[in-house]
């Protein structure tokens, strides 16, 4: 591996600095020893703060709570016990993955033009939901307008029997087991008739505007 400045922190106010600087390849914590990882870390993991500096928590146990909160903040973590090798490791996979949303944010800055030109529906929405943008061809293939879209979410768009394929298709992304999920779902339209479509869906990791987001491509079949 390649050298690379790192810096090592336990405290958490000086944690919230570091990751506010974005000067480093590499933040390390370590909260070996503490009963959780202090909500004062987690809350400097969010937004902004984090954008471009990579996060790596040392846990001194893996518990539920442990993972999912690795899994909702999107920062890497490696338990106690380990070997050199196994953090050599971490380190470099939490590299990769800073890159890699990187790349995803410098190309999706200018979501706009995406959006006016895509050739079938598209919409981006938040985890719960709740819609960040949708294009023309959306309202067309549900028959609705820009104001039909206030106070509903495309959750509640999907058909109750289809919802839960929809569901463990979005989770198996927040996981990380695959790039993007394809699925066909039944989506109700503005008359209250279901219309059957090809959707294809992907993560988005947070940047300074949200906490990460889904985008779908929705192509209509019948």
């Amino acid at each position: 591996m390649n050298e690379f400045e790192a810096v090592y922190s336990s405290d958490p106010e000086e944690f919230a600095r570091l990751c506010l600087e974005n000067t480093y390849e590499l933040i390390v914590h370590n909260s070996y020893g503490e009963a959780g990882i202090d909500s004062r870390i987690l809350k400097s993991l969010r937004g902004s703060k984090n954008l471009y500096t990579p996060v790596l928590i040392i846990a001194g146990k893996e518990g539920a709570d442990v993972m999912s909160q690795s899994l909702k903040h999107q920062f890497d973590l490696i338990i106690f016990p380990f070997d050199r090798q196994e953090l050599i490791t971490r380190i470099e996979a939490a590299i990769r993955r800073k890159k890699m949303e990187l790349g995803i944010h410098n190309n999706l800055l200018d979501y706009r033009i995406l959006f006016e030109n895509f050739p079938s529906g598209i919409l981006q929405t938040d985890l719960q939901g709740n819609f960040i943008r949708f294009n023309r061809e959306l309202m067309n293939i549900l028959g609705m307008s820009g104001l039909d879209f206030s106070g509903i979410n495309f959750f509640q768009l999907c058909h109750p029997d289809d919802y839960l394929i929809e569901r463990k298709n979005l989770d198996r992304l927040l996981r990380r087991e695959a790039d993007q999920a394809g699925y066909e779902i039944r989506l109700i339209n503005n008359d209250g008739k279901t219309i059957v479509c090809k959707t294809r869906a992907r993560y988005v990791d947070k940047n300074e505007n949200n906490e990460g987001s889904f985008i779908f491509s929705v192509e209509k079949i019948s």
